[in-house]
């Protein structure tokens, strides 16, 4: 069964990397899974690219090493459902790239009650008829059986066609889901609901995992409906005396090295502290000598590179430098192409392509989706401005507008002949970054002569490209190079396009500040929660999913 097989790829993983977390276990898993991994001898086919993004280089050529020695020294046969199983002997393994616990042979009609009656014999089955020990020894969530007999029809067909359903009818799922639940326990804590709603995404992926355009998930996949089955339970509970138990344990990961895959990486091979020295200081007479013109030299772009671990560890120092500090040194490293170059050095991740390919892929469909949708008076009237303004900027636009976020908390607007010290002198510039467009044209329609990035109450870098998306793609590269947080003004729509837009995905940790906030329940100052997904970003992110599965 699929769900043994988990069991045993999970145990590899724990024998070779003892301290990973279970959540990046079962990600690990899932990315397997949804690649098409069918049983342990598969493994040897993983490579380290399939994983690039769950695993540093280290731990993946462990992980691998092990994967491989699995291979050559057990063989294993395709596993069926023995007829001593609860579930019906007419089930077996599915041979799909999807994880299910029990999947019809077929999509007849005939052969969808049969999710029904898989499901109801599980749970009514005798403790004898049980096949093991340990079983009876795991906690109810991990024991738990959704009873999908009771689900709409649309959900079960759902299902057995690996679509994904309407909000309606996923709401309606969550009620019963909720309310079966509750059976167990009348307030199952957020840690038990992510138990239930892992194995329900392990299970059905294609239909309700929150997954993103290249078919990687989004934070493990179960970011929405996790949400939504916490919000029923909590609004089920609302009225009931007893009071609410939240997960209390969960750590913020360090702000610095998130989404990144080379924080401070060794030097070179032939490489030692001396010589990348003398290749900074070679760097800083071509800049003396020919200034920004310097940077088309093939000399400069193979420096840059053989530089970047030196850059990450004068940028990496406690306390952190003055960013002045850091321009005098790598003034290079402040132009635009070697901000891309160097963000694709920490990450893995060609932020120009990414966030251009992810405009021209579902810009439209993000328009279409307020447009069909519009969510408050802000984003209606960004809505009839017309389209004009480049589709990089009216996305963006929209979704500052959506989020209750004020468009100055990410971008200024100045005069088409303003310079940089016009900006610096005429304008309050906070101290995080800002994307600075220098634009004519009437209100609400804009065009963009170039552009500039702030930071630190300072022009720090200016492009001459006349495009919104190469500002912003350079805006963006700037808070993974510095280590910077997402300030509050902006936080929801950064997170947005990091996880649409540029891929970045991690399972811990935010960029948004942990700051304080008035609770809406008792009118006082508290810490404000951090969580892995903004709760907001997450039902944006799986409302358009479904409107793009049918707009598309």
């Amino acid at each position: 069964m699929m769900s043994n097989m988990s069991e045993e790829i999970k145990e590899i993983i724990c024998k070779t990397l003892p301290n990973l977390s279970e959540e990046t276990q079962w990600q690990i898993i899932l990315k397997l899974q949804s690649s098409g991994l069918e049983s342990k001898e598969d493994l040897k086919y993983v490579q380290q690219e399939d994983i690039a993004d769950l695993l540093p280089v280290i731990q993946r050529r462990k992980l691998l090493d092990a994967f491989k020695l699995e291979t050559e020294t057990v063989a294993l046969d395709l596993q069926v459902i023995p007829t001593s199983s609860p579930l019906s002997s007419d089930w077996s393994v599915s041979g799909s790239s999807s994880p299910t616990l029990c999947t019809p042979p077929n999509s007849s009609s005939s052969q969808l009650s049969s999710i029904s009656s898989c499901s109801s014999q599980a749970r009514n089955s005798e403790p004898s008829n049980r096949p093991s020990t340990s079983q009876i020894l795991k906690t109810w969530p991990e024991i738990f059986q959704v009873p999908w007999e009771q689900m709409p029809q649309e959900i079960r067909s759902a299902i057995a066609d690996g679509k994904r359903p309407k909000p309606v009818e996923r709401r309606q799922m969550v009620r019963v889901l909720a309310d079966e639940m509750r059976r167990y326990e009348a307030n199952p804590t957020r840690a038990q609901c992510l138990t239930v709603v892992r194995n329900i995404i392990r299970q059905y992926p294609k239909t309700f995992a929150d997954i993103a355009p290249d078919g990687s998930l989004l934070c493990g996949g179960y970011t929405s409906l996790l949400i939504q089955l916490k919000n029923r339970i909590e609004n089920v509970n609302r009225d009931r005396s007893f009071s609410c138990h939240r997960s209390s344990t969960g750590k913020r990961g360090p702000t610095d090295t998130y989404g990144c895959t080379r924080f401070q990486p060794e030097l070179p091979p032939e490489e030692t502290d001396e010589t990348v020295e003398q290749h900074r200081q070679r760097l800083e007479e071509i800049y003396r000598q020919e200034g920004a013109g310097g940077a088309e030299r093939a000399e400069v772009k193979n420096l840059m590179e053989l530089t970047f671990s030196l850059q990450r560890r004068h940028i990496n120092t406690l306390p952190p430098p003055d960013i002045e500090d850091v321009k005098s040194k790598w003034p290079f490293l402040f132009m635009p192409r070697y901000i891309y170059a160097h963000f694709e050095l920490l990450t893995d991740i060609n932020v120009l392509r990414s966030l251009e390919l992810s405009m021209e892929e579902c810009g439209r469909a993000i328009t279409e989706y307020f447009r069909g949708k519009p969510t408050n008076k802000d984003v209606k009237d960004i809505l009839s401005n017309g389209e004009d303004n480049e589709m990089a900027l009216r996305v963006v636009q929209l979704l500052m507008a959506h989020f209750g976020e004020d468009l100055t908390g990410l971008i200024l607007l100045t005069d088409v002949s303003a310079t940089a010290s016009d900006v610096e002198t005429t304008l309050s510039l906070p101290a995080s970054p800002r994307l600075i467009l220098p634009v004519s044209g009437a209100t609400g329609q804009v065009t963009i002569k170039g552009w500039m990035i702030t930071f630190e109450g300072r022009v720090i870098s200016e492009g001459i490209t006349p495009t919104f998306a190469t500002g912003l793609a350079a805006m963006f590269a700037i808070y993974y190079i510095f280590n910077l947080q997402y300030q509050d003004e902006a936080a929801c729509t950064l997170e947005f396009i990091q996880r649409r837009f540029i891929g970045i995905n991690p399972e811990r940790g935010t960029k948004a500040k942990r700051g304080k906030v008035v609770s809406k329940k008792k009118g006082v100052i508290v810490q404000k929660k951090s969580s892995a997904v903004n709760t907001h970003v997450a039902m944006l992110l799986k409302n358009l999913l479904d409107f793009e599965w049918n707009f598309i």
